[in-house]
């Protein structure tokens, strides 16, 4: 059967409105509907269908109008009737009247129907409720580019606060530096300490009580040293004298003067070293997963997105012909997955099987990771099914300072999916504040570094069987929203794991068979999972 137009005319053969789909002019299509007329009139058949030299008319009354199929004399006629019945009934779920006007005001919705109906002259295999659902199907695209245009206005409204607060504390500290400076050398310890209660700048350098002059070449004659802060704040070391006490130099002034005696110090930020390769004992699966997300202080979901990938690692020759069989999710709008472009894509797509085009050769045994395929998981808002971790922040001002209380848990997904591993390790929160905290003495498993970064909190591990926790602490600012925004920070290996449901993109390894023999022979191999954080913000 080949449909070459479908059309809407009036009892008189005057076209309202038509779709060719076949290469036929518009003159022809009114030659055609103009003569269809006279062939009803000449016609002594019941059939709703009528003929010419070379055209079939397939119609329909509709109220006062035709809807009418034009196709060639071969066309099976049973076929025909059945499309234009599909025709009349999308016409009229897309209609109030059935009137010129009414076709006019909704030609476009029209057209997109009888395209969905036929294909280059082929009706598609779809029934009326398809067809509306296809009509009325919403842009997931759309949806996505406007949370990012949302959270675009959210950050730049973040931004402009925190540069705000920013150039308002630049201010603030350059005035107490002032004070400080002007001082006369020699000051009281007394004074010093109560004009560093006070938000107040701290010089980045700390030193020892031995000072070179600036003619031996140098300030400092010991090394930087750095103290991580805990619970003992407030506290002087034992046997520590004031004379002891390091000394902070300004070498503007060329004097030293001492600092508060609080126990916390300006640690630089870790100079993290390069993991070591792991192990391979012939073909290596990992999985990796990024997490992104933006949750709001009283713990609602902005957005969400995890990008993982699939990296095979061979370093034995005789493994390196194979064939990665998976267990993937069906075709949504939530998880979207690419191949590389060396993997045979239709394989993936139909039978969920990594393998490469040319199956006369074999994948790299180098021992170099290669990613085979990646993919990309959008969540919606307030929807928690791809965040491992949900974080609460509440903050109540007390006068010059604020208490915080940060509340952690697992979310049911991760705890639905985790089979393998029975915590999350490493845990960290960064505060973009580098003011002095003070923790509940409660809270002995929390502890914090100030940072250039700003204060860093880690909390350690969150176990499955206690997925849920709390701490408590008192910053030195009156502001809540410099506490903001926090970032989130974890990382998860599981290793040598059997089974890959941990996924969030619901890639799940079944098995590697070699790809050479027809028998499809189980391979050895290893398989690995990571999951860590990219981008994970409270604001």
């Amino acid at each position: 059967m080949v449909v070459l137009a479908a059309s809407i005319c009036t009892r008189g053969g005057k076209a309202l409105l038509s779709r060719q789909f076949r290469d036929i002019n518009k003159d022809k299509i009114t030659s055609l509907l103009s003569s269809f007329p006279s062939l009803i009139s000449n016609s002594s058949s019941q059939h709703t269908a009528v003929e010419d030299d070379n055209i079939r008319y397939v119609y329909q009354p509709l109220e006062e109008l035709y809807v009418v199929l034009l196709t060639n004399k071969h066309s099976n006629i049973l076929q025909d009737i059945d499309t234009l019945h599909l025709f009349v009934s999308t016409i009229s779920n897309l209609l109030r009247t059935i009137d010129e006007r009414e076709i006019f005001d909704n030609a476009f919705e029209i057209l997109s129907s009888f395209d969905e109906i036929i294909n280059n002259g082929y009706k598609e295999n779809l029934t009326l409720s398809q067809v509306q659902s296809f009509l009325e199907m919403d842009s997931h695209e759309e949806k996505i580019q406007e949370i990012i245009e949302r959270n675009k206005e959210m950050e730049a409204n973040e931004e402009r606060k925190r540069r705000a607060k920013e150039i308002q504390r630049k201010e603030l500290a350059k005035k107490n530096l002032e004070n400080q400076f002007n001082r006369p050398y020699g000051f009281d310890e007394a004074a010093a300490l109560n004009n560093h209660n006070q938000p107040s700048y701290q010089p980045p350098a700390i030193v020892d009580n031995s000072i070179e002059s600036p003619s031996s070449g140098g300030y400092l004659n010991k090394p930087l040293t750095s103290r991580s802060g805990g619970l003992q704040l407030g506290k002087k070391p034992a046997g520590r004298s004031e004379a002891s006490q390091p000394l902070l130099f300004n070498p503007a002034t060329n004097t030293a003067v001492l600092p508060n005696s609080r126990s916390v110090s300006m640690t630089p930020t870790p100079v993290v070293n390069s993991a070591p390769k792991v192990p391979n004992n012939g073909i290596l699966v990992t999985i990796n997963e990024k997490f992104n997300a933006q949750l709001q202080r009283d713990g609602s979901i902005l957005s969400t997105e995890v990008k993982g990938d699939l990296q095979l690692r061979i370093n034995n020759e005789d493994l390196s012909y194979c064939k990665i069989l998976l267990k993937t999710t069906e075709k949504s709008s939530e998880i979207q997955y690419k191949t590389h472009p060396n993997v045979d894509r239709n394989l993936f797509q139909q039978q969920h099987v990594i393998g490469l085009k040319d199956k006369t050769k074999p994948f790299p045994s180098n021992d170099q990771s290669l990613g085979v395929l990646r993919w990309r998981c959008a969540g919606k808002s307030d929807e928690s099914k791809f965040l491992p971790i949900l974080i609460t922040i509440w903050c109540n001002p007390n006068g010059d300072s604020t208490d915080v209380t940060i509340e952690y848990e697992l979310t049911s997904e991760f705890l639905e999916n985790n089979t393998t591993n029975s915590s999350i390790d490493d845990i960290k929160i960064i505060l973009p504040v580098q003011g002095d905290i003070h923790l509940k003495e409660e809270n002995s498993q929390i502890s914090y570094n100030i940072e250039d970064i700003g204060t860093v909190f880690n909390i350690g591990s969150i176990s499955t069987d206690d997925p849920q926790g709390s701490f408590e602490f008192t910053v030195d600012t009156p502001d809540e929203d410099a506490l903001f925004p926090m970032d989130l920070q974890f990382t998860v290996e599981f290793e040598e794991i059997t089974d890959s449901d941990n996924s969030f993109g619901k890639v799940q390894v079944l098995d590697i068979v070699a790809s050479q023999n027809e028998d499809e022979e189980s391979l050895p191999f290893d398989l690995r999972e990571n999951l860590a954080t990219e981008s994970y913000q409270i604001v």
